[in-house]
Order: C-alpha cells, then structure tokens, then sequence
C-alpha cells in the first residue's frame, strides 16, 4: 500500500513538472533553438553561406538549413530591414514572437579603433552594450542619460565564447577567408557602443566626442542596444529566458578620415563577415552538440 502511494505521488510530480516547466515555447511561425539577426545585405548573404541556410522559409524573410512539417528548427536566420536601433530592436520583437529562440545572435560588422589594440578582421564578442544616443545638453556640456537594458549572456560569453577564445585552433581552420601567411583574426571580448551615427569621419567633432566618451570600447555600430532592450523588455515571464550574444567582425577604423574610412569597410567587409560566421557557427555547434554539425564541415577554400 505504501509503495503504491508513493508512485502515486511520483507520478502527480511529475505531471506538475510538465505542466509548469515546458521544453520550449512556440512562436507564431514555430521555434528555433538559436535565431541569427544581422544588418546588411552583405552580412545576411555571409552568414547564409557560412551556416548552410540555404533554405527559404515560405511567406517570410528566414533562412533555414532544411525544412521541416513541425516547424521546429535548430537555427533560423532573418535580416534586419536597414541599420540602427530603431529597426534591430523591432526585428529582434518580430524574431522572439515568431520561434521564441533560446537564443538570439547578432552578427555581422562593427567599426574598432585602432589605439585599442584592435586591427581590421579582428572579431569582438560584446560583454557589455552603451548606448551613445541618449544626453542632456545643459551649459555647453554634454551629460550623459542612461536607460536600462540586457546585456550579452553571460552563460554564453563564459561556457562557449570564452573557451573558442582561448583555443582558437577550434574555428580557424573553418576560416576560409585566411591566407597562408597572413595572421588569422584575433577574439577580444570587451564594450560596444550602439549608437545613431555611422561613424566614418574621424575629424567630425561629434565622432571624436563619442570616442572620447568612451575610452574603453572596442567597437562601435548602430543597432545592439536596439536588440538589447527588447531582450529586456521579453523577460516577463519565468519560462522564457531568452538568451543573446553579439558577435563583430571589424570592417573599418573609426579613428580614420572619411575617405580612407569608407574605401577600408568596402575593401574589409567580406573578410569581417566571414571571420564573425566562422567563430559563430563553431560556438552555434558546440552549443547545439553534433546534430547541427553535420553537413557544416567547411573548410578553408569554401567558394
């Protein structure tokens, strides 16, 4: 008798857990363990190829690696409609609404400052997001205002990222952009700043009141704070703890003059994009273990 009580209780445990900690939630077009979000045209095509997601998904704007009935997909790629804040952050709403992902990444490129130990085609993982747009002008001076918002997971910065940083023999060899000879990107993880401007004319006085600003970032763009307060925004409830990760390769230097500046990011954005995908994919398949790795075998001279 008291054997069949306590399966009885096992039993209703059981049930209970089911019911209030469910494996994953469903978006309005399905789920997806990991959602990519990137900007431009150039980075959604590279990332595409690098993923694999060569498979449209019908009626929309993502990018899958196979099709299936459950609507149930490992990865799911969609690009941003243009740049900044405004637009990241309402395709970031549109990406948890439609799979909910566990996981959300953005990739795709960022201008570096070259006195900060940092060269072109290096790739910045962001630990921490400022936001550059928003002051109070008060007697000639400018204060800074600040509004809460998520910042890059630190589960992920330190179980996966951090660990591909420190063995970079893990993803190099996927690099297919590398040339014998030449040095393979560097991984630094530190600050980015998201901002409104496109900073591409270091002897623009706003330009350098920003650099200056902030002394300590490693990169600067336009939309992760956009992406970071509308993961903020999705934490209402306990069993959807949506998770991000931005991911830069740099493509320009923001201490440069506007011509050398723009000539730089057209010469350097193929191989920022390609270094960014490669470190990404690499972290994406040890976070989705050897399922997703199959058939993602590329390796340098990928056309």
């Amino acid at each position: 008798m008291d054997s069949l009580f306590i399966r009885l209780i096992e039993i209703m445990t059981s049930a209970m857990q089911k019911r209030t900690q469910p494996a994953h939630l469903t978006g309005k077009l399905g789920h997806a363990t990991v959602a990519i979000l990137t900007m431009t045209i150039e980075e959604f095509k590279g990332v595409r190829s690098v993923f694999g997601l060569n498979q449209e998904l019908v009626s929309t704007a993502y990018a899958v690696k196979a099709l299936n009935e459950q609507n149930d997909y490992p990865v799911v790629l969609r690009r941003a409609s243009g740049q900044t804040n405004v637009l990241s952050s309402q395709m970031t709403r549109d990406i948890l609404e439609d799979f909910r992902p566990s996981y959300l990444l953005v990739i795709g490129t960022a201008g570096g400052h070259s006195g900060r130990d940092i060269k072109l085609g290096d790739i910045v993982v962001a630990d921490y997001i400022d936001y550059s747009g928003y002051w109070k002008l008060k007697d000639g001076v400018f204060h800074a205002r600040r509004n809460a918002c998520d910042h890059p997971s630190l589960h992920l910065l330190a179980n996966f990222a951090e660990g591909l940083s420190c063995n970079p023999e893990a993803w190099q060899h996927r690099f297919a952009s590398h040339k014998d000879g030449e040095p393979y990107p560097n991984v630094l993880t530190g600050a980015v700043v998201a901002g409104d401007l496109l900073l591409g004319d270091a002897d623009n006085a706003e330009q350098q009141r920003i650099l200056t600003a902030y002394d300590k970032a490693l990169a600067f763009e336009m939309e992760s704070y956009g992406v970071a307060r509308t993961v903020y925004a999705y934490r209402s409830s306990v069993h959807y703890n949506p998770q991000f990760l931005i991911i830069r390769g740099i493509s320009d230097l923001v201490n440069e003059g506007a011509d050398e500046n723009n000539a730089t990011r057209a010469k350097w954005t193929p191989f920022a994009v390609d270094a960014a995908a490669t470190f990404a994919l690499v972290l994406v398949e040890r976070l989705l273990g050897p399922g997703f790795s199959k058939g993602n075998t590329q390796s340098k001279g990928r056309l």
